[in-house]
């Protein structure tokens, strides 16, 4: 089953869950045909080395030849190579088999053993990489919207507003429409241009209010100036990040490009904001750095918050009943395990580079808002 949306906590529970043979696969994807062609022949690559590794585990040859069918499935299906995004995960065992597209950019991986990894699925969910757009000049505006299951497209406007310059200020000395309009002359263009910026940014309150009221995503402003920043002095509510340079002309994959390049320095800011606020609780024990601690308070449900680095493997097994760590290289990885029995507990796991987060407290590797202390 390929899914096309990003897994619920449910599903990275379930997916959490011991599963005998099973392999875990990641593969970094690119729309392009180029890229479809080498994500095809990563893909098959993988595939072959889950086999080799299942084949040294002494996996039955039924369990090997599932997954070999398995792959020249996926590698047939023309409408997954069509769509593809930033990654394929695919998760298969004797019992099932589910495949993601995501839109994040993952690391190659392939992992056979008692348990999926996780990790990287759960970054796809934790850094779901939205954001709006207002692309602004004299000539028009359009506002936009970049999801984390779909590239950058117009949004459909609830209501009808001044098209440009000239309709926001009632001018008459205008030649044409759409994108030949232009205001006429000098006399008073400053005020004119502050005047459509301002209805401009009471547009995009009213209809980004509606569909993000509480201003958590980004938007980007593509201007030039002066308008660009007329805009920013509207004290709009959401984090706006200006990309300069003139917008009348940028298809939506350029949009959506220079969304993707520049949010990663947003997420940096928001978690590494949400880790000094977490090892404030450090000296009150409400905070932690030592993986075996953490491990114990994941068992006993005590983990409100989880931040980890999802890019390394530590390996060892768990005991949940009594929260007991052990490190060893025929393991399955720690982390991603840690994670699924926070979300189980209705906790919130975040997975992330090492440098993106650069807090005091973070250590590179995870840090556990407590809820409350270890005894």
């Amino acid at each position: 089953m390929i899914r096309y949306d990003l897994p619920t906590t449910d599903d990275l529970v379930r997916l959490g869950e011991p599963h005998a043979h099973a392999v875990t696969i990641y593969v970094p994807t690119s729309p392009t045909p180029a890229g479809r062609a080498q994500s095809a022949t990563a893909l098959k690559s993988a595939v072959d080395d889950a086999i080799r590794q299942l084949r040294a585990a002494g996996a039955d040859a039924d369990v090997q030849e599932a997954v070999r069918l398995h792959g020249e499935v996926l590698s047939a299906d023309t409408h997954l190579w069509g769509n593809l995004s930033g990654s394929l995960a695919v998760f298969v065992s004797p019992e099932l088999a589910e495949d993601w597209v995501l839109p994040n950019d993952l690391e190659p991986q392939t992992q056979v053993g008692d348990w999926f990894d996780i990790g990287q699925l759960v970054r796809a969910v934790t850094t779901p990489q939205e954001a709006f757009a207002l692309t602004l000049s004299g000539n028009g505006w359009n506002l936009w919207r970049a999801s984390a299951t779909a590239r950058a497209a117009e949004l459909d406007l609830g209501e009808a507003y001044a098209e440009d310059a000239a309709d926001a200020t009632n001018r008459m000395t205008i030649r044409g429409r759409g994108h030949e309009r232009r205001l006429v002359g000098d006399e008073g263009r400053k005020v004119l241009l502050e005047r459509y910026a301002r209805t401009v940014a009471d547009a995009v309150r009213t209809e980004l209010g509606r569909l993000d009221p509480n201003a958590a995503r980004p938007l980007f402003v593509f201007a030039t100036e002066p308008l660009l920043s007329m805009i920013q002095a509207e004290n709009l509510a959401w984090p706006v990040v200006a990309v300069p340079g003139a917008p009348d002309e940028l298809r939506p994959d350029q949009v959506d490009e220079a969304i993707r390049a520049r949010i990663g320095e947003i997420t940096s800011k928001r978690l590494s904001g949400r880790a000094e606020q977490i090892g404030n609780g450090f000296a009150s024990g409400l905070a932690a750095t030592d993986l075996a601690q953490i491990a114990k308070a994941a068992c006993a449900g005590a983990v409100g918050t989880l931040i980890y680095d999802f890019t390394v493997d530590v390996l060892g097994t768990l005991d949940e009943s009594t929260g007991e760590l052990r490190y060893a290289e025929d393991g399955y990885d720690l982390l991603s395990r840690i994670a699924v029995l926070v979300l189980r507990f209705g906790g919130e796991a975040i997975a992330v580079r090492p440098d993106e987060v650069w807090a005091d407290i973070w250590d590179g590797r995870a840090l556990a808002q407590l809820r409350h202390p270890l005894v």
